[in-house]
């Protein structure tokens, strides 16, 4: 059966007035009793705790609600994006993911592109310390701004109707990290939930903490210096082709890759020559590209399988 997401029209959080913190909607009063207005356009909410729609709240007035409309019109993210500011002030363990990247240049004379992929950072946990809520960092504001170590680490929610500032791509303080996490996944968790026996603060605490799909590095600090690794290793690459060039070999039908050639089956024996010092060899497709003599995969042309002599 297809999954199907919370209606976005839907509140999962409501702010209470009595202390200004928010609420899940299985944590307050059935009804008005429930104390609470709307994150977003600060409509008074009422608590709906049936027994068919998911809970949630709704907003108590249509007559105020029909000139607030507008304004209210991503209430569901706001109230999402509002509860996930206070879950991290309270619980601070995110699991990052991986970051990485690639470099990337066009050999005329070999006719073949030359990549060389690095890798920033691989998926790791951090525990946030001097957690502040809604800051401004270099120029933005930003959801969360805290401390990994000596280094600042911020994070800014996106989702419809929120996009990422460009500022935060390349920030004036470069002692940082920065990362956007999506909220829009989270439609999809909360109607879950119901079955799952969770609640709406349940789901979205995990969420934060372990969906690494919904987080994106924006800003990394030693992004700089892997990416200045990578353009070293695409010269000496190129520097290796020129020399070759001169020597008049025929490139012209070699693709250069530098990830290992995908033909199939891993298990199935390749022919693979190597254009640099011309060894040719027979080896699995995982990872039989690699030349023996020359150590690498950058110049490595798959020759087609391997006769199956059984």
């Amino acid at each position: 059966m297809e999954d199907k997401a919370i209606e976005l029209s839907l509140i999962p959080f409501g702010l209470r007035e009595n202390d200004g913190e928010f609420v899940d909607i299985a944590d307050v009063p059935r009804g008005k009793q429930c104390g609470c207005v709307c994150p977003s356009c600060k409509t008074p909410l009422i608590a709906r705790q049936g027994d068919v729609k998911e809970w949630h709240f709704a907003h108590a007035s249509h007559s105020v609600y029909s000139r607030t409309e507008k304004e209210c019109q991503f209430s569901f993210y706001v109230s999402v994006r509002m509860m996930a500011r206070q879950v991290i002030r309270e619980k601070l363990e995110l699991v990052l993911p991986r970051y990485e990247d690639v470099v990337s240049e066009y050999h005329e004379s070999s006719c073949s592109k030359i990549s060389i992929p690095f890798v920033v950072t691989e998926q790791r946990k951090i525990i946030l310390t001097e957690v502040e809520v809604e800051k401004t960092f270099t120029g933005p504001s930003v959801d969360i701004v805290g401390k990994v170590a000596d280094f600042y680490f911020v994070i800014y929610f996106s989702h419809p109707g929120r996009s990422v500032p460009i500022t935060l791509f390349n920030p004036a303080d470069k002692k940082c990290g920065i990362i956007s996490i999506s909220l829009e996944p989270v439609a999809r968790l909360f109607s879950q939930s119901k079955d799952n026996k969770e609640s709406y603060h349940e789901v979205l605490q995990n969420f934060l903490t372990n969906h690494v799909e919904s987080k994106r590095w924006l800003f990394h600090p030693r992004y700089e210096h892997c990416e200045n690794e990578a353009k070293q290793k695409l010269e000496k690459g190129k520097g290796h082709i020129e020399k070759e060039a001169v020597k008049n070999i025929d490139m012209k039908n070699v693709t250069i890759s530098s990830v290992p050639v995908d033909t199939g089956d891993n298990n199935k024996l390749g022919n693979y020559q190597c254009v640099i010092c011309h060894t040719s060899w027979q080896a699995s497709n995982r990872g039989g590209n690699v030349c023996p003599k020359c150590d690498t995969h950058l110049y490595v042309s798959f020759k087609g399988y391997a006769e199956n002599k059984t």
